[in-house]
């Protein structure tokens, strides 16, 4: 099963939330599915954001688009510290 894994970084977590969780509806019409959210616990200023999926096509309609961009805009990501890596589980 293919994953992606999300590495941000934010001013405000409340903000940050906010904001990923008002794309639940969008990430689930491409088929993302949200595995766990984290925050890193030498730095809570960022998080990791584990998805499961099955269509990398369906997937890259929504990563990236203008839709997730706003969110980062309004989630007060930090540019530049948004990460993506497409990950497949090891057998």
């Amino acid at each position: 099963m293919p994953y992606l894994l999300i590495r941000q970084r934010f001013a405000d977590y409340n903000q940050w939330r906010e904001a990923f969780d008002s794309l639940t509806e969008q990430r689930s019409a491409v088929g993302l599915e949200t595995v766990v959210v984290t925050r890193d616990m030498g730095d809570p200023a960022e998080a990791v954001v584990l998805f499961r999926f099955d269509d990398i096509e369906q997937v890259k309609k929504h990563f990236p688009s203008p839709e997730l961009e706003d969110a980062w805009r309004r989630g007060g990501v930090i540019e530049g510290s948004n990460q993506a890596t497409f990950l497949l589980e090891a057998e």
